[in-house]
């Protein structure tokens, strides 16, 4: 924001982090709330299940064919006696009926979490995951709809213009779509629900790897499930960007689950062909990550894609209508047949982007998972409801269920009930790929992001700053990265509240000097977050704009508490247009102080300077 001749930055507002409840609390939710909502989200599960072709299609579409598995049946969370494997058979329907086409998506030779070639111990380990998993999931949405402190329940997502939704208006992007299946459910709850779509196109030249950086600004620090989704950015080495963003995400208000959304996908396999992807999904069970991918969930309900190829039927090639089990989605089948807009809804891709057919199924995973995992959760709550026990007791920790816990860990036999708490942050594995220094502090990192969207308050705050720095962002008209499709029908409507609904919110942005401009802005780091000592400065506009604004710029000049950083000492990190200034303290005498002030001074020159994120860690 602009105030007289100066740019403030307002400091974030306080968050209420207190998940824990010295005493139980009076519950707001009631036994009549609770059977509101147990109705809606039976109702959803069943139109699902018609929607797709019966419960077991439904499934192996929707839970099936994630990257692990999931266990979404009663008694399916961990319990003290969780020593034995359980019947790991898959009713894979997709596997069954794939074609022989030699052209069709590729099919993994070795997909490492298939329970037919485990060994007992390890078949025994994966359902003990399994049920980390789940356990998770049902603790994520029975803290949610019991907390008295929390009246939203947020979900978002970070990623790249497949997240974005582009070349589709804003509203068929999957994160609107899932916000629109799941909005019912959680007004019966009494909540609110908001799904937060950070994703940003490439024309910034930001990728995972410094994105990642920002959660806690580009979404909310308090969401309940984060998205993460970059499917054509991912080259290789990308489990080092997703083990850091689960491990920072543990360390956020309500720990919220991962979960990576991938475009494309192998026909019998959402990725577990992959031991690094494996080794996510093992590591990580415990805090619910798990991944999901459009094309096999397709696959898995049994339509021979395949063989169409072979026949020049490409359902995944370019702007194809219908999927093989729909022509159009939910809501466009419910337009009149001679409205463009209902074709327009039916394609799968629109190029290397999905349509809107190809969201829905990624929105519909998601919300059958979530929705399974809260009818869990409801019906642990109702017994102990029907028992006259305090409904926080396994949930959260109070004083009565510290003495449960104290129970349990001495083995003494008691009529108390399981806790369902949180796995204790001190019981975090050692990170397998990403490097400690940087994925084992105890605070996610701070970001400011100049670019939009965000949803979270900046981390950073700039303490001075010179007239010759103005804010800048590109801007976009209502039908950018909207597909000639669609803004050719709404441009005929010209229906201004459908503008409003195909705008994308994503933007470059920045703060800038003038060409050949001098001016200095001095950012107040916030010191009692940094234990790393990492800071990195991010320009715009490019993937690899760093190096001729900042490391080749004579004329821009970074001091630390007025001691000017040596730029021979710098390199490009974490991604191309960004700059590691400093890798860490006691780097060649650097130390933490009580206050620690970054100046960017810039003096002058042809090179004009655009910073997009400050991050420090």
């Amino acid at each position: 924001t602009t105030s007289g001749d100066s740019i403030n930055h307002s400091a974030p507002p306080p968050i209420n982090t207190n998940a824990n409840f010295d005493t139980v609390p009076s519950s707001t939710f009631t036994k009549e709330t609770l059977h509101d909502t147990r109705q809606a989200a039976t109702e959803l599960i069943d139109l699902l299940h018609n929607y797709y072709g019966g419960e077991n299609k439904a499934k192996a579409m929707l839970v099936e064919s994630w990257q692990a598995h999931w266990n979404l049946e009663k008694g399916a969370i961990l319990s003290n006696n969780d020593n034995e494997a359980d019947d790991e058979s898959v009713n894979n329907l997709g596997e069954r009926a794939l074609g022989k086409g030699k052209k069709g998506v590729k099919k993994a030779d070795n997909v490492l979490n298939n329970p037919d070639n485990m060994t007992p111990e390890e078949l025994s380990q994966n359902h003990h995951h399994k049920k980390e998993r789940t356990t998770k999931l049902v603790t994520t949405m029975a803290r949610a709809i019991l907390n008295p402190e929390q009246t939203k329940f947020t979900i978002g997502t970070i990623g790249s213009s497949v997240a974005a939704g582009h070349d589709n208006c804003h509203y068929d992007s999957y994160e609107s779509q899932l916000e629109r299946t799941l909005t019912p459910i959680f007004a019966a709850a009494k909540m609110d629900l908001q799904v937060q779509n950070a994703g940003e196109g490439g024309g910034c030249g930001d990728s995972h790897k410094n994105q990642v950086f920002c959660i806690t600004q580009n979404l909310s620090p308090d969401v309940d499930i984060i998205h993460y989704s970059w499917t054509y950015f991912e080259k290789g080495g990308a489990e080092e960007q997703r083990e850091q963003l689960v491990r920072w995400a543990q360390r956020m208000p309500r720990r919220p689950m991962v979960h990576h959304l991938v475009a494309r996908g192998k026909a019998n396999t959402c990725e577990a062909d992959s031991f690094q992807n494996v080794e996510l999904d093992r590591t990580y069970a415990v805090y619910g990550y798990n991944a999901f991918c459009i094309q096999t969930g397709l696959y898995f309900g049994g339509h021979d894609y395949d063989t169409e190829i072979a026949n020049e039927i490409n359902r995944f090639g370019w702007q194809h209508h219908g999927d093989g089990y729909h022509n159009t989605t939910r809501y466009g089948e419910e337009l009149p047949d001679d409205d463009p807009r209902k074709e327009s809804l039916g394609v799968v891709f629109r190029n290397w982007h999905p349509g809107p057919l190809g969201f829905q199924i990624a929105g519909d995973a998601f919300a059958y998972v979530y929705v399974s995992g809260l009818l869990l959760a409801l019906d642990i709550i109702e017994e102990d409801m029907d028992n006259g026990a305090s409904v926080f007791e396994r949930w959260f920790d109070t004083a009565a269920g510290s003495r449960i816990s104290v129970a349990e860990e001495k083995d003494e036999h008691t009529e108390q009930r399981q806790l369902l708490q949180l796995p204790p942050l001190e019981s975090m594995p050692e990170p397998r790929f990403c490097h400690p220094l940087y994925c084992s502090t105890p605070h996610p990192p701070s970001c400011l992001n100049y670019e939009l969207p965000t949803f979270g308050p900046a981390g950073i705050n700039v303490d001075l700053v010179t007239d010759d720095w103005s804010l800048w962002h590109e801007p976009n008209k209502w039908n950018y990265m909207v597909g000639k499709v669609d803004t050719k029908i709404f441009k005929e409507k010209g229906d201004p509240e459908w503008y409003e609904k195909c705008t994308h919110l994503d933007a470059c942005g920045g703060i800038t000097t003038s060409g050949k401009g001098t001016g200095v802005i001095v950012y107040d780091l916030p010191v009692e977050q940094m234990t790393a000592g990492l800071v990195v400065i991010c320009v715009c506009c490019g993937k690899k704009i760093a190096e001729s604004m900042v490391l080749n710029n004579d004329n821009l000049v970074f001091k630390l508490n007025d001691r000017v950083l040596d730029k021979t000492g710098m390199d490009l990190f974490p991604a191309e247009k960004c700059v590691r200034l400093l890798k860490g303290f006691e780097e060649e005498g650097y130390e933490k102080e009580e206050k620690m002030l970054l100046s960017v001074e810039v003096l002058g020159g042809e090179t004009e300077v655009k910073i997009s994120h400050v991050i420090v860690l």
